[in-house]
């Protein structure tokens, strides 16, 4: 019995030890330094009721919306109720994720002239470490934190949140991020729905658009055995408003005089010490561009990047939620409907960048179809920008540059 008693102390000695090497040393001294606790107490204060206020409405969101679950699958009144929620979700995930880089910038700056733990750290790595530290011990982080709440409160696996498991074991797991992204490889790129659908990207409605129920109906009369599910990733794949997805489906007019040309590339890459100088991070990155498919007809020119910024923690990666990344592109076409250049003065089409925090996501859908006729002269240019300067430019069609890198 003795022996049994040494062997648990040991296992729990060892379960301690392990526990405690998940986080740096220094988290020792800022968990017990007053002066760091002072600054930080009252955004925690502020953060709580930020909290409690996102769970209020979201909870008065789904009473609203009259959002019920039956079997992991959630039922909606209609399509405009699916955009307006997932509309809402989208804002306080976007308020609660400032809240946090507000009060880390804040943080960061005052402690910084303070002379606490990080006074012995080389210059490098203070920034970084004391994020981190706010990040998991101080505010406790959830991502997507309204989506992850609708899910809960109505107790369903959403599709948000399958993924964001997934990719927290591919950020712990893959030590140099070689696999690819796991959020690149869903059916759905732009994650802005993923909070409304469950993991197996299903979702009912009680009382759909007639428009929607003739899209179903028309694709069914010519022979091809089509679900809602089909459908609907078609139309969260391409519209975020309501107004778009009625009018696409109210009229459904495709020429179809001539095929999309059609690319994608997706790579992650490292940042150099000229641009990440303070620590290691990647970005990983998808740009495309495709037709607008609904009944073998793609007339429309749907054209897309996301991009996503990640930092190298103590152990394993993770999202780097003070960073931006943008992403912009240019291009010279050819439109084949009408025989004449993209645009109609011959000149490129220059597209500004969206500079984002942690993320990043164009989408452009043209009402008509993009073609390449002379690949000497024609293009298709995506650039990667990183904290608002130019990081990389990726050639999907031709090899010209945009701003002449």
């Amino acid at each position: 019995m003795k022996k049994f008693y040494i062997l648990v102390f040991f296992i729990g000695q060892l379960w301690s030890t392990e526990a405690q090497s998940l986080y740096p040393p220094i988290y020792d001294c800022y968990q017990q330094d007053p002066v760091l606790f002072s600054q930080t107490q009252p955004w925690v204060q502020q953060f709580e009721k930020l909290k409690w206020d996102i769970q209020q409405q979201v909870a008065a969101l789904i009473q609203a919306e009259q959002v019920t679950v039956t079997q992991d699958k959630p039922y909606y009144q209609d399509l405009r109720s699916v955009v307006k929620i997932a509309g809402v979700l989208n804002k306080l995930d976007s308020v609660y994720d400032h809240f946090f880089i507000q009060a880390a910038t804040v943080i960061q700056t005052n402690y910084m002239m303070q002379a606490g733990c990080i006074a012995d750290q080389p210059a490098e790595t203070k920034h970084p470490v004391l994020i981190d530290y706010l990040e998991e011990k101080v505010f406790q982080l959830t991502t997507q934190y309204a989506s992850y709440e609708f899910a809960r409160q109505l107790g369903f696996n959403s599709a948000r949140v399958a993924i964001d498991q997934e990719t927290n074991n591919w950020l712990h797991r893959d030590t140099a991020l070689t696999a690819s992204d796991p959020q690149l490889e869903q059916p759905l790129q732009d994650d802005y729905f993923w909070c409304v659908l469950n993991a197996d990207w299903e979702l009912s409605l009680s009382n759909p658009e007639s428009a929607l129920l003739q899209a179903l109906e028309n694709r069914m009369e010519k022979g091809k055995e089509s679900k809602l599910k089909e459908i609907l990733l078609i139309i969260f794949d391409n519209w975020r408003e309501i107004e778009d997805i009625l009018n696409w489906l109210n009229t459904n007019v495709f020429g179809d005089c001539h095929a999309v040309a059609r690319a994608s590339f997706k790579e992650t890459i490292p940042l150099d010490r000229n641009s990440s100088p303070d620590l290691r991070r990647k970005i990983s990155y998808q740009v495309l561009q495709r037709g607008v498919l609904f009944d073998g007809r793609a007339t429309k020119t749907h054209l897309k990047g996301v991009a996503r910024v990640y930092k190298k923690k103590w152990i394993g990666w993770g999202r780097d939620r003070m960073q931006q990344v943008g992403i912009s592109y240019c291009t010279l076409q050819f439109d084949p409907c009408n025989n004449r250049p993209w645009p109609a003065d011959g000149q490129p089409y220059i597209q500004v960048p969206n500079h984002r925090y942690t993320k990043s996501i164009l989408q452009q859908t043209h009402p008509y179809a993009l073609a390449i006729q002379s690949n000497a002269a024609e293009f298709l240019t995506f650039d990667i920008h990183y904290n608002s300067s130019y990081l990389k430019s990726i050639y999907l069609f031709g090899n010209r540059p945009c701003y002449g890198n």
